[in-house]
């Protein structure tokens, strides 16, 4: 409709990426303008419409997002819209410039580098861990050995007291 605003609304879990593509019929000069929209009404992404038509946003919390059109003209206008979130997204080279890919492929090799770092570490902390753990089950068995033999040693001790004291006071003829 002329001088007016439509919208359609995705729901989207957190950190999800969101992207759509649009053609507007007659493709003549369109005065208007897109916007996406989270889920309190933050702008995500405007555009005065022009080429080219998509868009493409990575949603900040769940909920859900609009995809606004204003058609700004005196004319009627169709816009047809396709949307694609998540997984659905496959063409990345059209979500984000090559300079802005660069960067990203800049944090994603630091991002790995740092994940090669902490599985390192994790193997070398499971290697210590299986040591200590050895070690423990090592000196627990040591221990209980340890006592065994003690226990055994005053057992013994206790009847040769009980057998020597008996002797004696035998042969000194007291009992």
């Amino acid at each position: 409709d002329p001088e007016s605003s439509r919208c359609i609304s995705e729901d989207l879990p957190e950190k999800a990426l969101f992207a759509g593509d649009y053609k507007l019929e007659p493709a003549d000069d369109f005065a208007g303008h897109i916007k996406v929209l989270g889920p309190l009404d933050a702008v995500l992404f405007e555009r005065t419409t022009g080429d080219p038509h998509h868009f493409a946003v990575t949603s900040e919390r769940a909920g859900l997002h609009k995809v606004c059109f204003h058609n700004a003209s005196p004319t009627k206008r169709r816009v047809v819209v396709t949307v694609r979130k998540g997984v659905e997204v496959d063409d990345h080279s059209q979500i984000a410039r090559k300079d802005h890919v660069e960067q990203i492929e800049k944090q994603l090799d630091k991002m790995r580098e740092m994940a090669m770092q902490i599985k390192e570490e994790m193997i070398y902390m499971r290697g210590r861990e299986e040591e200590m753990r050895d070690t423990n089950e090592s000196t627990n068995r040591r221990v209980l050995w340890f006592n065994i033999m003690t226990l055994t040693i005053l057992v013994v001790m206790g009847l040769w007291q009980i057998y020597y004291l008996k002797r004696y006071f035998q042969m000194k003829k007291l009992i």
